[in-house]
């Protein structure tokens, strides 16, 4: 059976408790909503001042432990494409008071560097991938299933259309 107030039948009695009720859940849906922050802006815990990071090097945050369960293979793997954890020393200002881990670890996630070069030369290859992944996928358009027909004609030809679109600006100002 619920809790909540029975609406009003004619020639009925509403006890005061369910009019108190009433006018309570009526109450709180009506009050105009507040931020509890006000004048605050929350920034990106993970934001890195660009201007502190050494021009020979890239930063870049890494998984260190996922609900407390760390995974030193991963980190292996990070070392193995260039990656070290930055040293604490090197950003005294980025950490709280009395921080004395070895690394800079937040939420999870460490804080790592690799020389620019090693960057650039990984986002190559990326790059490479992917514009190869897009040459394979256009040209399994163009065939058909064995022992179908082709599609030589022009209804049947794929349109591949390929466009830019502008950059959407997502900030947002008050």
């Amino acid at each position: 059976m619920s809790d909540a107030p029975k609406a009003k039948r004619p020639n009925e009695h509403v006890s005061a408790a369910d009019q108190r009720a009433t006018a309570q859940h009526e109450t709180e849906h009506d009050a105009p909503r507040t931020r509890r922050h006000r004048g605050q802006v929350f920034q990106d815990e993970f934001a890195i001042p660009i201007e502190e990071i050494p021009s020979h090097l890239t930063y870049e945050w890494k998984k260190f432990s996922v609900y407390g369960q760390e995974d030193p293979f991963y980190l292996a793997r990070m070392r193995e494409q260039g990656f070290e954890p930055v040293p604490p020393s090197r950003h005294p200002t980025w950490l709280p008071p009395g921080y004395n881990a070895p690394h800079i670890i937040k939420g999870g996630q460490i804080l790592m560097d690799r020389p620019k070069e090693l960057t650039e030369e990984a986002i190559r290859e990326r790059n490479t991938a992917a514009r190869q992944q897009i040459v394979e996928a256009e040209q399994k358009l163009g065939k058909t299933p064995k022992d179908t027909m082709t599609r030589d004609h022009e209804g049947a030809r794929p349109k591949i259309v390929k466009e830019v679109g502008r950059m959407v600006n997502l900030t947002v100002e008050e």
